[in-house]
């Protein structure tokens, strides 16, 4: 077993980082881990050592957040095209075109971004609703399989829907949490899943559960105006972010 400790500390500042963030709004594992850690391992690397993670991290999100189980009415059309499609995304892995990726979801924020700021109180209802949520789960979904990123699509979605803070993050626990069944199934069925990689994604579950621990303690101390400023800002830096590639990427 080819073991790595550079590699590992890589992986242990990305789970931190985002396992926080995770612990606190429900979403941005990925978002923030990821594209920290394939600079440095690669993406498909770095995509495989976060399953684990991923899988133990929304978990326990929804564990903790349970009993507001029925203020987020799960929906069929949000939650099935993308599980599908998500299979889809893992195949294709290696064959994506990274650059329309990152146009995609650089386009798809923006443009939730520049509503927001026009328009505070957006929410998607009635024909709109039935139009743009089912496109989004398709797009989503296969950007979720191809890259393990795709807080670009949903985040801003559910966000729309204007949940209370836990039920938003039970949300996105939940979405991520069936995302994680796919992905993880599809890439052991594709032998992506290494020895290396397989204890790498072990070992951060350290990080995982100190840093998401915090972060949950501060959603039930933080108001309401505080938790959405915060999902606000995680959305502008996931902008920035994605921007800085297609500039200088």
């Amino acid at each position: 077993m080819d073991f790595d400790f550079q590699a590992l500390a890589v992986i242990f500042i990305g789970l931190a980082i985002g396992a926080f963030v995770k612990g606190l709004t429900g979403t941005g594992l990925p978002m923030v881990a990821v594209p920290f850690m394939a600079i440095y391992l690669g993406a498909e690397h770095a995509i495989v050592v976060l399953q684990l993670s991923n899988v133990v991290s929304n978990t326990w999100l929804i564990w903790a957040h349970r009993k507001k189980i029925g203020d987020t009415n799960p929906r069929a059309d949000l939650f099935l095209p993308a599980a599908v499609m998500v299979i889809s995304g893992v195949w294709f892995l290696n064959l994506v075109d990274d650059g329309t990726v990152i146009l995609l979801l650089a386009g798809s924020l923006g443009a939730f971004l520049l509503l927001l700021w026009a328009k505070p109180n957006f929410r998607l209802t009635g024909r709109a609703d039935k139009i743009v949520t089912p496109i989004a789960s398709v797009v989503g979904g296969f950007i979720q399989g191809a890259t393990g990123v795709s807080g670009a699509v949903f985040t801003p979605l559910i966000y729309s829907y204007r949940l209370n803070k836990e039920s938003f993050v039970l949300y996105n626990g939940i979405l991520y949490g069936l995302f994680n069944f796919f992905s993880v199934g599809t890439i052991w069925w594709l032998g992506m899943f290494t020895t290396t990689r397989l204890v790498e994604g072990l070992l951060a579950l350290i990080p995982l559960v100190i840093f998401q621990y915090l972060g949950m303690k501060m959603t039930f101390k933080v108001s309401l105006k505080t938790f959405n400023i915060v999902v606000v800002t995680v959305l502008v830096a996931m902008e920035s972010q994605l921007i800085w590639h297609i500039l200088f990427g």
